[in-house]
């Protein structure tokens, strides 16, 4: 059986990827800027930072994701946030998508990574709604809800610029509400929300 696990095609995939390009955009970077894509999984937003001139850089600790998106022929590095192969400052983001949700250390891992963003640089964390099919990923650790972040936030100290769900991010909105975590598990089926 051919795995199907970080490859995304289709509709999800066309999602995806217009919620990234929709990141890069919210950040203001452009051609020159560095980018760090921890946890890239397969390249999909290093492919598009490369179309929109971003000198982007992934590091991944599995090394089937560090394969796949070498194989795309994106600069990834087998790492971890201990271990990083790059000098402090570096980067103008730095962005976790569906990482944070795997983590052992969050507080180490996002403390770590911030010495990496540049003085006003960013740290983009996105994880998964905690709808019914979270726990169908065995790799996750445990879930995220608007106020854990804040929390998250807090401990770490960093500021934050703006918490939303990836589908009213996508649509042109904000909503914070954690009734919306409530309805989305009352559904029969998963929405796939990031």
């Amino acid at each position: 059986m051919q795995s199907r696990y970080l490859i995304h095609r289709g509709f999800f995939r066309h999602m995806r990827t217009r919620y990234f390009r929709k990141v890069l955009s919210r950040c203001g970077l452009s051609v020159g800027n560095r980018f760090l894509d921890y946890g890239c999984g397969a390249g999909d937003m290093l492919e598009v930072c490369s179309e929109s001139g971003i000198d982007a850089y992934g590091v991944d600790a599995s090394a089937r994701s560090v394969g796949l998106a070498a194989n795309r022929g994106f600069e990834v590095s087998a790492a971890d946030f201990e271990s990083l192969p790059y000098e402090p400052a570096y980067f103008d983001a730095i962005f976790l998508q569906s990482v944070i949700e795997h983590a052992h250390q969050p507080v180490a891992m996002l403390t770590r990574l911030k010495q990496y963003a540049k003085k006003g640089g960013l740290l983009i964390v996105s994880a998964p709604t905690p709808e019914s099919d979270f726990w169908d990923d065995p790799t996750h650790f445990r879930p995220y809800t608007p106020k854990s972040f804040e929390v998250l936030a807090e401990i770490c100290e960093l500021e934050i610029v703006e918490i939303n769900y990836v589908f009213s991010f996508l649509l042109g909105f904000r909503l914070r509400s954690s009734l919306i975590y409530k309805l989305l598990n009352l559904l029969p089926f998963p929405v796939g929300t990031n």
